[in-house]
């Protein structure tokens, strides 16, 4: 008997082509939700192109800035250009939000509360955000005006076998994970040492296909895809096995992620000059600085952005990190201070975000670095000792 497996799933590809409408929403299909405050508050087009809403200045556009960076389109000294193009390894590219109206508005709104890794090519991800379910579902909406769920794809045996053949044949996993599956090769994504493209980049993981989009999107996507993913010349039918594949194929279940706890203290001594160079200059001064210092606002993190109030911290000096933060009544507390646990508050942010990158993000503290990749343990072991020592110069 014929198998029929429902599953959500979405299109396979990378950066989508801007649509011609400029609308956030489409009024033709659903009356047009609103979402321009939303968008506004949480500053979208810092990094994502947002149909029918004007892009970030560059000083506020990470993508943008970035990209002049490392094209060397920045009007800067040229020594400090090749320093920063030696430092900058994320957000060279962010996923257009232009062809969000293929995905579940359900999973939208869900990945907004509580965003994880979709895309491993890129190093940073959807940062995780103070925005309200409400707001979310309002997002959600206006990027997905029709939201369609009564789709099948056919999951018999052989259907889902020619889908595998067609993936290896068309050699898809060259820019796709697909995590769990038995076509999975991580070692192709091995490419230290190569130059990163934005097909390759922003190719999503397709073990969150089946979650991500409505299913009648899928066959159509492969077969005729836009932006950063490449026409593979593929008949429907042929689409639609493949679209089958992705969505039914067995997948293996994800190993839980260990639970980082505090490291010990070191037994050397640690200054201030260590601390500065190894973490707060390599990784946070970007967000948290003075604007002159970091020759812009002085950061998200100083000046308030994506939804963030100004929090007033500077970590690009020794005076400005002693200074510490603005709570949210705007008075000055201190980032070195211990929490209930005992564990200071700027190392209790730090391993927060190891915390939300195993699923389990921590109530009350924000992880950070923000959308990006936890700072290693022996780091984080490196500031914690430098406090416990009383913060040498």
């Amino acid at each position: 008997m014929r198998a029929l497996v429902w599953w959500l799933v979405v299109g396979t590809a990378c950066d989508p082509e801007p649509t011609r409408s400029g609308a956030l929403a489409s009024a033709a299909v659903e009356p047009r939700v609103d979402a321009s405050a939303v968008v506004a508050k949480f500053q979208c087009t810092r990094c994502h192109e947002v149909p029918g809403v004007a892009a970030a200045p560059r000083d506020k556009h990470c993508v943008q800035c970035h990209r002049d960076i490392l094209d060397g389109h920045f009007d800067v000294d040229p020594d400090a250009l090749a320093g920063w193009q030696q430092r900058i390894h994320s957000l060279p590219y962010a996923p257009s939000l232009a062809a969000s109206d293929r995905l579940r508005r359900a999973w939208v709104a869900a990945f907004l509360r509580a965003p994880h890794d979709v895309r491993p090519g890129l190093v940073a991800e959807m940062p995780r955000l103070a925005i309200a379910e409400a707001e979310a579902e309002q997002l959600a909406r206006a990027l997905v005006p029709r939201d369609d769920r009564a789709s099948m794809v056919d999951a018999r045996p052989d259907q889902l076998a020619y889908g595998e053949a067609l993936y290896r044949g068309l050699g898809c996993a060259r820019c796709h994970r697909f995590t769990g599956a038995t076509v999975d090769d991580p070692a192709v994504h091995a490419r230290a040492g190569t130059p990163i493209s934005e097909p390759w980049a922003l190719a999503p993981d397709l073990r969150f296909a089946r979650d991500r989009v409505q299913p009648s999107r899928l066959a159509a996507w492969i077969e005729q895809p836009r932006g950063a993913m490449p026409a593979l010349g593929v008949t429907r039918a042929q689409a639609e096995a493949l679209a089958a594949f992705v969505a039914a194929t067995p997948l293996q279940p994800l190993a839980p992620r260990p639970i980082v706890n505090r490291p010990p203290h070191l037994a050397r001594v640690v200054t201030w000059d260590e601390v500065e160079r190894r973490v707060f200059r390599n990784m946070c001064w970007h967000c948290h600085a003075v604007p002159d210092f970091a020759r812009a606002d002085g950061g998200p993190g100083n000046s308030g952005g994506f939804g963030f109030a100004p929090r007033g911290l500077d970590l690009s000096s020794y005076t400005g990190a002693a200074s510490g933060s603005l709570d949210d009544r705007g008075e000055r507390r201190s980032i070195f201070a211990p929490l209930a646990d005992g564990t200071p508050r700027v190392v209790a942010h730090l391993l927060a975000r190891h915390a939300e990158e195993a699923g389990h993000p921590v109530e009350g503290v924000r992880g950070m670095p923000l959308g990006l990749p936890p700072l290693s343990i022996e780091d984080i072991q490196l500031v914690d000792t430098w406090i416990a020592q009383g913060r040498r110069r």
